[in-house]
Order: structure tokens, then C-alpha cells, then sequence
């Protein structure tokens, strides 16, 4: 499997990779370390990592599929299904990539206050500003009959195999026989995939792993369409259930027998209190009957990082080494915070009974008596450090040299909607598209809020433009009644610009109006919350001489996170059959 070690030269794909969702576990909080080994990891996934990612990389007439997937549970539970059209190769991916993805392409709608009046500032003193809220043999009991195994092997801490032929019942009855968890309720669906000539590739944990030993796997095999097959996903998935697929190309891509959305600015929560990205969303797709992804990024690839790859990484080192200077050399390579490093520790070096892994790593001088010397091999820790942490590294590191465009796909599927499985292809002459969006907003002596949003209406209703919303103090972001949350509905074409389904220009416009014309934005320089008194300047009035000016030179830093938005229980999946967790439920 030379092919992560190697520069590719990829080009365009076909895939079929399916995607299921099990219960999945929050990230660790970000914090400070006083050892040498943290609890933490360097460059933290946003957010919304409580899920899992997809990437896809054309190579010609071959495919990468790269998946990240996160999973609450017990370890031998763990198990996935994965329809492919050919058989692939399988190697270990790199989680750092897609943290890496994430980071770069995650929403960031914020917003950027001025004051009028330096008193109201929270911030005039200096203070901070307030933010608004990706090979062994395996023993295996085949049987007479089919299905027919193609493939089998050990991959990092997974076993994989490669299923052909038979039946649906025959499928399961293997898995089931091979301690493969599966659902019976899959059965015919499996069917459905298997009459389509798909191939199965399972996965499972190999016996004695970890679940903290999960990591990302890549597959690489010949396809004829880029697709996730989302059908049999249908069985365990949540309401809702959200899917980030990141692609990278030379450029654009956009979905084919799906709808795209463009979502409405006037529909977020610009101030507190106000709908998330995630809810906007969701609601967007809804309005596309239920199949239609937005675009959240678009644009350049970014650069590799040292925490994807070091030239410093050097497995050969190890060879020879105790365990004490083992650790010493992960220090001086700078693998210290790598998240996989500490399960491969956990294995060959774990820490005596009673005391924590950093306390016992990051000292380990003083544990010397203690060291668990049969755990210890050198020549099987620097292989595993090879496999799972610095070729996938290398091969992610070419990966973001090699292609010079990114595109992340984002959207929200509920179960009963997941009846057809999205393709995908590129379409070369569509914009790039920021993630980050900002909207100014002044706060008016007194405290009242007018909020400066650009909108980008049809032609024939002016185009882009300002549209301002008032949020009189006291009050949270307005929510407008019957106010789409979808501000376009499209259909992209392989080449030219989107087609549109639906412009709700003007609805959005109407609905703004309508409730804007309640409310009265007055800037109230002897303090306190504006009662619609005489004093100050309403909203728009140009004839008053005005007692402000809007200070759009003068801001402050209220600006997001730069996280993702998205509370995912679940995100793009595999089938994870094991135990799954209840999620939001959309209300339509």
C-alpha cells in the first residue's frame, strides 16, 4: 500500500463509502498542561467534532475516502459497515487532517459592535470582547458458503475484511459469527446494496483495543461516482443527524441529484438569544424538502501543520530504546501532544494501577521500579508509530500540498428523508466562499442595537445590499414570522453558474418589514434604556440632524469563537452498530 507514502497526483472521483452514527463522545476541553504530557492534544477540534467526517480525493478513476468518526461505548460493540464499489485499499488516516479541515473551513458568522457612547462599552477599559455563538492476519470463521471474504487484514487498531456475493442473511449471519455487532434490522437494505454489486467492508476493534485507540481510516479503490450512500444509514441514524463532507480538488464542488442552499443572514441570531448556524441550517434544508446541502467553505487548501506532519518524526529512532528514553524521544520529535501517541503509550507503556497517565509519563523517572517491562517492545512500537501516526501524517501533509482547492458540504438528515444517496461533482466556474461572515452593529446610547446585515437579494429587488435590523435594549434578536430561512434554492450544473429553484428575496424582505415596523431603535444620550421619548434619532430618520453617527471606524472585538456552531450529537456516519443515543428532533 505504497500509495500514502507516495506524492499522488490525484485528479477527480468516484465514491460510494455509506455512513451510519452511533452515541458519540464530547471533546475534552482545551486546557492548560504542567507536564509533559497533557490530557489535551495540540489543535482541537471545534465544536462540532462530536461526529464524524468525510473526505474525498480524486485520483483519476480512483477515489481516497478518508473518515473520522468519534464513538461513546463499549469497545467490543464497535462495528461499522461500509459499501464500496471495488475493492480497496485500507490504510490509517490522520485525525490531525481533520482537525486541520475543520478549523479552516468551520462557519464563523460574528458580529462587530461600535458604540456611540464610550460609557456603554464594556470594553473601554480594556477589557475582552464577548463572542456569540471534522497488517496481521485475522481469524475468521467463513463457513461453506458465501460471502466470499476478499480482503482481510489488521489496520492500526482495526480488523477489516472485504465481503462479495450472497445474501443479506448470509452477511449478517458471518458478522454475527465473527463478532462483527450488526443490526438486524439492516437486513434489507444490505440486500438492496448487494443486488447493486456493491462490495461490505466491516470494521471492528482488534481484541483488546481500546476505544480511545480509534482513529480515522482511508480508503482508496476505483469508483464511478462520487456518492455516500445514506440509505442504510436510515437504521440507526437521529433526527437531524448532520454530514460534513470536506473535498479536495482544483475546484469546486457542489452536489449533483441533491438541491443547494444558501441561507439567510436576517435568519440567524446576530445577538444573543437568536437561532444558531446549525438550527438556520436545518430549517434551510427543510424548505428543500429535506435533500439540499449548503456550501460553508470554498476556497484555498491550508497549509500543513507540524501537528499533521514533523520531519522530526523518525520511528527508527525507537529501535533500542527502554521505555525511558522512548519517552524522552517523543518529547525531543514533538509527539508528546499527539492524540494517538497516547493510546500507542497506553499499550506498550501504561501506567501502574493508581496512578494518572500524565502523572506517570511526564515522570516516569519516578516510577522506574514500576514500568511494566513485558508491555514494552521497541520494535513493535516504532512499527505502530509508523502506521498510525507518521506515514498517515506524511501522506495527509501531501495531500494538503498536493491539491489547491477545499470545499466543505454541509447539511442536516433526518432518517425518513435518507431515501436517496447524494452524489457529487465539481463545477469549476463557482465563487469561493468565506466562512467568515460579519455583520456591524452599534449600540446606541441608551442601549438599543441596530444591526447592519448584508443581504444579497435578487436583481430585481436591488441585489446586494445593507439591510438593518433594530433590537430595541432589553429585547433579544427578533425573530420574523414566516421569514424562510432558505435565502435561495438552487440546482448547480456541471458547468455555469446555479440555477435557481426558488429566490425568496422577496419573502424574506416582506417578513423583515413587517416586523421591523414595531419596532423603534432611539439613541438615548442621558442614559437608560430608550422609551421612545423625545431626545433622540429613530432609526433612518435623515431630517432630524441627528444626536449620532453610526461609528463604523470605531469597534470592538465581539466576534465568534471560530468554532463550528453545531452541537452535533451525530454527524456523518458509518454504521456504528453498537448503542445509540437520542437526538434533537426537527419540528416542521
Amino acid at each position: 500500500m505504497a500509495w500514502l507514502r507516495s506524492t499522488s497526483t490525484l485528479a477527480t472521483s468516484a465514491l460510494a463509502v455509506f455512513a451510519g452514527l452511533a452515541a458519540l463522545a464530547p471533546s475534552p476541553e482545551a486546557a492548560a498542561c504542567g507536564g509533559t504530557f497533557c490530557d489535551n492534544v495540540a489543535e482541537p477540534m471545534p465544536v462540532d467534532q462530536r461526529g464524524e467526517d468525510i473526505l474525498f480525493v480524486r485520483d483519476g478513476t480512483d477515489i481516497e475516502v478518508h473518515v473520522r468518526i468519534q464513538y461513546e461505548g463499549e469497545a467490543e460493540r464497535f462495528a461499522w459497515v461500509v459499501p464500496l464499489q471495488a475493492l480497496p485499499e485500507v490504510q490509517v488516516g490522520s485525525d490531525a487532517l481533520f482537525a486541520r479541515l475543520s478549523q479552516h473551513t468551520a462557519p464563523r458568522w460574528s458580529t462587530e459592535l461600535s458604540y456611540e457612547c464610550t460609557a456603554d462599552d464594556p470594553n473601554a477599559d480594556g477589557g475582552g470582547s464577548e463572542g456569540f455563538g471534522d497488517e496481521g492476519s485475522i481469524k475468521l470463521d467463513v463457513g461453506e458458503g458465501p460471502p466470499e471474504v476478499l480482503l482481510e487484514e489488521t489496520v492500526g487498531a482495526f480488523e477489516v475484511i472485504v465481503l462479495q456475493g450472497g445474501t443479506a442473511q448470509e452477511v449478517v449471519e458471518f458478522l454475527d459469527a465473527n463478532d462483527y455487532a450488526q443490526d438486524p434490522d439492516a437486513e434489507p437494505i444490505l440486500q438492496d446494496y448487494i443486488d447493486e454489486g456493491f462490495l461490505l467492508a466491516a470494521v471492528k476493534l482488534t481484541a483488546g483495543a481500546a476505544v480511545e485507540e480509534i482513529h480515522p481510516l482511508a480508503f482508496r479503490f476505483q469508483a464511478e461516482e462520487p456518492c455516500v450512500p445514506l440509505r442504510l444509514t436510515a437504521i440507526a441514524a437521529q433526527e437531524d443527524m448532520g454530514v460534513r463532507a470536506y473535498f479536495l480538488d482544483a475546484a469546486r464542488w457542489a452536489p449533483t441529484n441533491y438541491q443547494h442552499v444558501v441561507l439567510n443572514p436576517l435568519a440567524y441570531g446576530w445577538g444573543p438569544g437568536g437561532s444558531s448556524l446549525l438550527e438556520v441550517l436545518s430549517l434551510a434544508v427543510d424548505e428543500a424538502g429535506g435533500r439540499a446541502f449548503a456550501t460553508d467553505y470554498a476556497g484555498e487548501t491550508p497549509s500543513a501543520t507540524n501537528t499533521i506532519y514533523s520531519a522530526q518524526w523518525d520511528e527508527a529512532a525507537f529501535l533500542g530504546a527502554d521505555p525511558i528514553e522512548a519517552l524522552d524521544l517523543i518529547v525531543q520529535q514533538g509527539l508528546n501532544t499527539h492524540a494517538l501517541v497516547r493510546a500507542l503509550l497506553s499499550e506498550f507503556i501504561p501506567p501502574p494501577e493508581g496512578v494518572s497517565p500524565t502523572q506517570f509519563w511526564s515522570n516516569i523517572g519516578a516510577f522506574e521500579d514500576q514500568i511494566d517491562l513485558d508491555a514494552w517492545d521497541d520494535v513493535a512500537f516504532s512499527e505502530a508509530l509508523a502506521e498510525r501516526v507518521i506515514v498517515p501524517g506524511m501522506h495527509a501533509a501531501d495531500l494538503l500540498d498536493t491539491w489547491p482547492y477545499l470545499t466543505r458540504l454541509h447539511t442536516t438528515i433526518s432518517p425518513s428523508e435518507m431515501t436517496e444517496d447524494p452524489t457529487f461533482h465539481v463545477n469549476a466556474d463557482l465563487p469561493e466562499v468565506d466562512p467568515l461572515v460579519v455583520t456591524d452593529s452599534l449600540v446606541m446610547c441608551g442601549g438599543d442595537q441596530v444591526y447592519d446585515v448584508a443581504f444579497e437579494a435578487s436583481e430585481d429587488l436591488g441585489g446586494a445590499q445593507i439591510v438593518q435590523v433594530c433590537q430595541p435594549d432589553g429585547t433579544s434578536y427578533p425573530s420574523f414570522e414566516a421569514m424562510p430561512t432558505a435565502l435561495r434554492i438552487e440546482q448547480i450544473p456541471e458547468m455555469g453558474p446555479p440555477q435557481v429553484v426558488q429566490d425568496n428575496s422577496a419573502a424574506i424582505l416582506d417578513a423583515h418589514a413587517t416586523q421591523q415596523a414595531t419596532q423603534t431603535c432611539l439613541s438615548n444620550p442621558g442614559g437608560g434604556a430608550a422609551d421612545g421619548g423625545d431626545g433622540g434619532d429613530e432609526l433612518g430618520d435623515d431630517e432630524s440632524g441627528g444626536s449620532y453617527e453610526l461609528p463604523y471606524d470605531v469597534t470592538c472585538g465581539c466576534s465568534s469563537d471560530g468554532q463550528d456552531h453545531s452541537p452535533l450529537g451525530v454527524a456523518m456516519g458509518l454504521l456504528i452498530l453498537a448503542g445509540l443515543g437520542a437526538g434533537r428532533r426537527r419540528h416542521r
